[in-house]
């Protein structure tokens, strides 16, 4: 049975150590300590709880974050928990290889390289992703595509809870009827897999097609090819009670140019998308009154670093134009790349 792996020894210890890389920077009175700390004995307890079908999932907490963003917080137990039920269900939940995100299948910059490998072939492209994708997903309609897949009960009912979940903010329970969870081990797993319906639909395609989570992107050599393929877009997400975000779906020439995953693609070359561009200055902006350590590099040269990483990485082969930042190793380089940074913004 399913739950027999889930509970299984390699499966929890697997997914310990992934909470505990986790966590490891929670605060002193986080609950990751003492679970750490009782871990032997905590386990015994998941695994007997988990194969008997009496394990529940606890409350969230409501948390605000240091940059302002609010969260619902799983406790420390049910992450490992959902974490181990998401190592065995990749195996069980069919995923197709055009869907980009999931582990294994390449992540946003395979997205990349697929899209700018078939642009000679195209003419014309069409992206978009879903308005609150995660908020969106009915409950009812996850769970009766999951059962297609999940014979053992004990898990459905994990997987029920884990929708139907309750969160605490300030004192006041709230029941959440719809939608999956942000910040989840699982939730990554089963955005993938609502929409492999939608997947499926472009198999035998004629038109190229490729997903990062629920954004989604076509390629066409013709105009009423691409019309036909976002009919057949259009159809699959209205059956699963989906609307498209109005302000991130573009049609157009591929000539024209057009943004997908942070990058702006034209004549056949990449660039930052403006919004992505945008966002690194005004980061860096934010940064720049910040001081580092003699032998440390500023906040502001590690963020441009980091960034450059990103905007090269994995794309070896393609051409990169503007933006380019100088790779930042020490606090002297800061004001040089704050300058590069502002000549580019």
């Amino acid at each position: 049975m399913l739950i027999n792996r889930i509970a299984s020894d390699a499966v929890l210890n697997q997914a310990y150590e992934w909470l505990c890389h986790r966590r490891k920077d929670y605060g002193a009175n986080a609950d990751v300590w003492n679970f750490r700390r009782n871990w032997q004995a905590a386990k015994a307890r998941l695994r007997a709880d988990l194969i008997a079908g009496t394990y529940r999932f606890d409350v969230l907490d409501r948390v605000t974050l240091k940059d302002g963003s609010i969260i619902s917080l799983w406790s420390s137990r049910d992450a490992l928990v959902l974490k181990a039920m998401t190592l065995c269900l990749e195996a069980v939940l069919p995923v197709s290889t055009t869907c980009t995100h999931i582990r294994g299948h390449g992540g946003a910059k395979e997205a990349i390289r697929q899209v700018h490998a078939n642009l000679p072939k195209n003419a014309h492209v069409f992206r978009t992703d879903v308005k609150s994708y995660y908020a969106s997903i009915e409950h009812q309609l996850l769970l009766d595509r999951l059962a297609a897949h999940v014979s053992d009960w004990t898990v459905m009912s994990l997987l029920s809870q884990y929708m139907r979940r309750t969160i605490c903010d300030g004192g006041n329970f709230i029941d959440i009827e719809q939608g999956i969870s942000l910040g989840c081990p699982l939730s990554p797993l089963m955005a993938a897999f609502f929409l492999h319906e939608l997947d499926q639909a472009f198999e035998q395609s004629e038109v190229f097609y490729v997903r990062f989570m629920d954004d989604s992107l076509i390629l066409a050599p013709t105009r009423w090819k691409l019309r036909r393929a976002v009919a057949t877009l259009n159809g699959v997400l209205s059956e699963l009670r989906l609307e498209k975000h109005p302000d991130k779906t573009y049609v157009g020439r591929i000539a024209r140019g057009f943004d997908f995953l942070g990058y702006h693609f034209v004549d056949g070359a990449l660039r930052a998308a403006h919004k992505t561009t945008r966002k690194m200055y005004e980061t860096a902006v934010r940064l720049y009154e910040q001081k580092g350590h003699r032998d440390n590099p500023t906040p502001l040269g590690q963020y441009l670093t980091r960034w450059n990483a990103w905007f090269r990485g994995g794309l070896s082969g393609i051409e990169l134009r503007g933006a380019f930042l100088p790779a930042l190793e020490g606090s002297n380089s800061t004001e040089t790349g704050e300058k590069k940074q502002a000549a580019s913004g």
